[in-house]
Order: structure tokens, then C-alpha cells, then sequence
């Protein structure tokens, strides 16, 4: 009888060994795939200004971006800019004027060769965003009407990217000023990227 009972006992605490780890294997398994959704739906933030209205990048974060993502990020930077100097003297053709932002996205000078290229091979199948980028406009930060970014994030799942802005404008002439905010929502493949929507969903345009 002890011998049976002792045998018992055995095969009773080797079994609740076994299925206590495979179902603490079960649990770290879906604790991981959790937290991977998770930092999927994280915004994460790439520009913004500080208390004292000074213009800050996540450059660390940027250095680690996606062409697409780039190219999502530039494509935005085509008609709102921040801190745009002209490298030297102002060229004729004023195809130097360099912004921050750009600089930081590795994508040159504001509406150059190298930056509108850039996005037109990766938007090459988006006949909307082409067109649009027939209009990018050079504005420099001492210009009298201008907008500027003053909060940039972004979010990127595996085959979506998701950016929201806020942005403020100023005629300095009119002593007038103006806030809004945008959403717009990419897709991507490992040749290119689209923009499936855009929308303002806070503040207006001037």
C-alpha cells in the first residue's frame, strides 16, 4: 500500500509540474504576442516644440526609419516646414533653402531634386499625391505668411502608416493666426506607398 501510494503521489506532482509549465509556456506566448499588437497601435512622437517654442526631433527614432516611412513624413513636410534657412546666399533658382525637418529625413533641400524624387518613386502609383507635388512651395521661416509644425506622430503597423500633426499658421501682416490638426492614414508594400485618407479633424486651413 505505500509503495502504490507513494507511486501516486509521484505521478500526481510530476503531472501538475508539467502542466503548470506548459501552461506558464502558453501564457509567455500570449503576453508576447499581446505586447507586439500593443506597440503596434503606439503613436510615436517625431517632432514637437518644447516649453519655450524651441523646435525638438526625435532624431534617435528618426535615424531608424523606413524609406516608406520617409517618404510619408516628407510628403507632409511638402507644404508645412520649420526652421527653413537658405544654405549660404539664396541661389537664383532658390533651390537651397534648408529645413530642419528635411535635413533630419535625409531628403535635402525643400522641394529639390533630391527631395521631390524621393517621393515621387515611392508614391510613383499615386496619381493624387504626383499631382500635388507639382505644387511644393519654398517658404522660408522669416516669410511674412508661413505655416509650421508644432507636433508630428506617427503610427506604422505592418502595413499601414498612420500620421497626425498639429499645425499654426501666421500672416504677420494681418497680425493673424491660425491652428489646425491632420490625420492621414498610408499603405505600403516593400516598392511603394499611398495615401488612403486625409482628413483635418480639428481647427482650419487659413
Amino acid at each position: 500500500m505505500t509503495i502504490r501510494l507513494l507511486t501516486l503521489l509521484f505521478l500526481f506532482n510530476f503531472c501538475t509540474s508539467v502542466f503548470s509549465q506548459a501552461n506558464a509556456t502558453t501564457q509567455t506566448t500570449i503576453n508576447k504576442s499581446s505586447t507586439a499588437t500593443v506597440v503596434q497601435d503606439i503613436y510615436i512622437k517625431i517632432l514637437w516644440l518644447d516649453q519655450n517654442g524651441v523646435l525638438q526631433l526625435n532624431t534617435n527614432y528618426i535615424k531608424t526609419l523606413t524609406d516608406q516611412q520617409r517618404a510619408a513624413l516628407g510628403y507632409i513636410a511638402t507644404d508645412v516646414s520649420n526652421e527653413c534657412h537658405w544654405d549660404g546666399d539664396k541661389k537664383a533658382d532658390a533651390s537651397n533653402l534648408k529645413c530642419k525637418f528635411l535635413s533630419a529625413l535625409n531628403l535635402g533641400y525643400q522641394c529639390s531634386d533630391t527631395h521631390l524624387s524621393f517621393l515621387k518613386k515611392w508614391f510613383k502609383e499615386d496619381t493624387k499625391v504626383l499631382e500635388r507635388l507639382q505644387y511644393c512651395q519654398k517658404t522660408e521661416s522669416s516669410a511674412k505668411i508661413q505655416d509650421r509644425f508644432s507636433e508630428i506622430k506617427m503610427m506604422t503597423s505592418i502595413n499601414t502608416i498612420k500620421i497626425i500633426y498639429s499645425a499654426v499658421g501666421e500672416d504677420s501682416e494681418k497680425q493673424k493666426t491660425w491652428r489646425w490638426q491632420e490625420e492621414s492614414t498610408y499603405t505600403f508594400t516593400k516598392n511603394g506607398i499611398k495615401q488612403i485618407n486625409r482628413k483635418n479633424i480639428n481647427g482650419e486651413y487659413n
